[in-house]
């Protein structure tokens, strides 16, 4: 995989002002001179390209002008051959703006990529208020596709033919062309820009898809699936939109450039910004992270464009989009150069002479996120809106210690969802609360019935506390955070403004929340949506909180990491269930990751569950509580079914996942050691054992996820309830949570 360098001895044109051919030097420099090259020259010698993203208007700048010619390569036009500019109306095309970029491209020996043919934003009016038939959209976009790359046929090198197709947990967007077209538009937009232009190189591009997530999954599974049917796709695009304080994994974006490679696909970095929050000096961070960018483009031979969404400061979109940041780009506002620029072309010096040893670690297990982060999703005011928000259960007791799993019946008395927005620089959430006994006599605050929000913004947290019926109670908090009740004390809806920020769209931050049940003496109950041992009041056990928006990226490494799960050393191989109920620890079985919009079970007399799992020397034993009013094992499909799925992977073996339907054994599958799985005759309770390829050693993690599905219609499954948050894709091998042996 590793790119072939070329020989230390380097030949390179530098320009003085670079109007003219007859401005050009030739210069021939030994190595320990090329420091001090520009970066198109550098990154020439490792088979990359080196990108901008540009408006016409930019080209009247001078010194805008000479640094793009001095500096790059290639360039993208930031907006002028988006749809609304080369279509503005049904019968119109307008190339102007774009043929001026084509034009000073081909002066100046620079390839183009066109950007994009296909998109849900930047359409014009005509288009978006159109009632269009199938068959009428389907003509307009082919006529649109056909007629643009034609007009630039031989000119552009590359084009960007569908852009983000999918939404952010990996699902098809709701877009004007998906809502009419369905999926096929995807691969109707690549097989007509390959007829007009068949030696166009076609390039499929996206955000929040550099590493492995349940999008770029989905890109990947879509992509490879389009291949298999001849749909002449040639490469992904990552945008790479970033922030300085946030680390990216390299691991994880290695892993997934590599498993495009497998397909036979390049891999362009499109869109690269890293932006800095206005209060804070971010330079060196910001170096780090452009520079681990470029140390993946100068190893991988696939990636073979690093381009950045502009050039200067002077000229960046990221103020007007994400408030109270800025100085995303290597060049500041005076076209002068910022340690990012140094990073990167000292990376490239190093890949030039020689000296370049980096090679990327793909393995994950010491840095992949195993509780995924909770989404919050962006308002259009601070009024919270339940349809723009993502519900979660409160899934877990803590103040019960090895059982912290919750029965239909202690649902009866306690029991809750939640959700959190945000508008701006201020969180908007949402409880959904249900006790049959309200309790808030208690002279120990925290013994009554309230809830408590916990926040951690880097080293420093705030936990807020809101008895039933009160607004928070006041702390040394640097910001405002109000909450009101419902009359019946079933619905809270609370504000926290933190006037720190400007925006909050693509933060991650650490969080937790809490619901506090007394029936008339000390709380029984302190539910939370992830495992522990309720210290959150400690600034402890916290999971994350992602602020979900339009070119936002979760950060790659997380912020906050709440306890694993935990399995316990058994005395003995266990004989029944019940011997490692004993001895284990009790989960709830409470999220359902077949609705994205809300995870939480409305009835759980219709599904609920728990689970518990043990280990002895190298076997895994478990056992799987269900209640369901309805039970289904007559779908041809047995995932359709009612039934228990377990996913193991340990140390490097790839995940096995072991499905058993209610009544049955485990499915046979080609894992080399021995499993069973035995349920009761209600079927009610599952007890299985799984033979592992090593003994578990105290503190040993293994991945490990399991769900519980339930089919009521005996048409498809209605629920999937995983211990936590994600996308219903661990029969992938992604989105595991962990259990560690104790």
């Amino acid at each position: 995989m590793k790119k072939v360098l070329l020989p230390t001895l380097v030949t390179v044109a530098l320009f003085g002002c670079a109007n003219t051919q007859d401005e050009k030097v030739v210069v021939q420099e030994t190595a320990p001179e090329s420091a001090g090259m520009p970066l198109k020259y550098l990154a020439n010698q490792v088979n990359l390209g080196i990108g901008a993203a540009l408006e016409t208007r930019h080209l009247q700048d001078p010194q805008f002008k000479e640094t793009l010619i001095r500096e790059f390569s290639q360039i993208t036009p930031e907006n002028e051959m988006k749809f609304m500019y080369v279509h503005p109306e049904k019968d119109r095309f307008d190339f102007s703006k774009g043929d001026q970029l084509v034009d000073f491209a081909m002066e100046n020996n620079m390839e183009v990529k066109g950007h994009a043919l296909v998109w849900h934003i930047q359409n014009p009016k005509w288009l978006e208020d159109g009632n269009w038939s199938k068959q009428e959209l389907k003509d307009i976009l082919e006529n649109h596709i056909k007629t643009v790359v034609g007009h630039y046929k031989g000119k552009l090198a590359y084009w960007d033919v569908v852009n983000e197709a999918f939404d952010d947990n990996g699902g098809f967007r709701e877009t004007l062309w998906y809502k009419t077209l369905g999926e096929e538009y995807i691969e109707l937009a690549f097989r007509w820009a390959h007829e007009a232009d068949p030696d166009a190189i076609l390039f499929y591009n996206d955000y929040s898809t550099e590493g492995m997530s349940s999008k770029s999954n989905a890109v990947y599974r879509h992509i490879k699936a389009l291949i298999e049917k001849g749909v002449p796709i040639h490469g992904v695009g990552t945008q790479l939109h970033l922030t300085a304080e946030n680390p990216i994994s390299d691991s994880a974006i290695a892993r997934n450039i590599e498993r495009l490679a497998d397909l036979d696909l390049s891999v362009h970095f499109t869109e690269i910004d890293v932006r800095i929050r206005n209060s804070e000096d971010g330079l060196d961070n910001q170096a780090k992270r452009y520079g681990k960018l470029m140390k993946l483009a100068a190893f991988y031979p696939e990636v073979d464009l690093f381009t950045t969404w502009g050039i200067s400061d002077k000229y960046s979109w990221i103020p007007g989009w994400f408030d109270g940041y800025g100085r995303a780009l290597m060049f500041d506002e005076n076209y002068q150069t910022k340690p990012a620029y140094k990073t990167v072309q000292g990376i490239l010096t190093d890949a030039v002479t020689g000296n370049f040893s980096y090679e990327p670690v793909t393995d994950l297990s010491k840095v992949q996120r195993y509780v995924q982060a909770f989404n919050a999703k962006e308002l259009t005011s601070t009024k919270f809106d339940a349809s723009k928000a993502v519900f979660y259960p409160f899934a877990f007791n803590q103040l019960n210690g090895k059982n912290q799993a919750l029965t239909p019946e202690q649902r009866n008395s306690i029991d809750g969802k939640w959700a959190v927005s945000y508008y701006k620089n201020k969180l908007i959430g949402q409880v959904i609360r249900k006790d049959n006994v309200t309790y808030i006599d208690n002279a120990q605050a925290h013994e009554n019935d309230n809830i408590e929000l916990f926040i951690r913004i880097g080293e420093q947290f705030w936990q807020f506390r809101s008895l039933v019926g009160q607004d928070f109670a006041p702390l040394g908090f640097p910001g405002k955070a109000t909450g009101e009740w419902s009359a019946d004390g079933s619905v809270f809806n609370f504000t926290v403004e933190l006037s720190e920020y400007d925006d909050l769209v693509g933060e991650t931050f650490g969080f937790n929340i809490a619901l506090a049940d007394n029936d008339g003496t000390n709380r029984t109950a302190q539910l939370y949506p992830l495992t522990g041992s309720n210290t959150g009041w400690q600034g402890e056990e916290f999971g994350e909180i992602f602020m979900n928006g339009q070119n936002a990226v979760v950060a790659s490494i997380p912020v906050s990491t709440p306890p694993a799960f935990r399995a316990a050393k058994l005395s003995s191989a266990p004989t029944s269930a019940q011997d490692v109920l004993d001895q284990s620890y009790e989960y709830s079985l409470s999220y359902n990751q077949l609705n994205q919009s809300d995870m939480s079970v409305a009835d759980h007399q219709d599904i609920s569950g728990s689970w518990a799992v043990g280990y002895h020397e190298n076997w895994l034993y478990g056992v799987v509580n269900r209640v369901d009013d309805t039970t289904v094992t007559s779908m041809a499909q047995t995932y359709q079914n009612d039934n228990v799925e377990v996913f193991v992977q340990q140390g490097e073996k790839a995940m096995t996942q072991f499905r058993s339907v209610v009544g049955k054994d485990f499915e046979k599958i080609g894992y080399t050691g021995q499993y069973n799985a035995q349920w009761n005759d209600e079927g009610t309770q599952l007890f299985f054992a799984i033979e592992l390829s090593a003994a578990l050693k105290n503190g040993e993690s293994i991945a490990w996820n399991i769900a519980l599905a339930d089919n009521d219609d005996g048409t498809t499954r209605k629920h999937q309830l995983y211990p936590v948050p994600g996308s219903n894709i661990s029969y992938l091998g992604e989105e595991l949570t962990k259990l560690i042996a104790e």
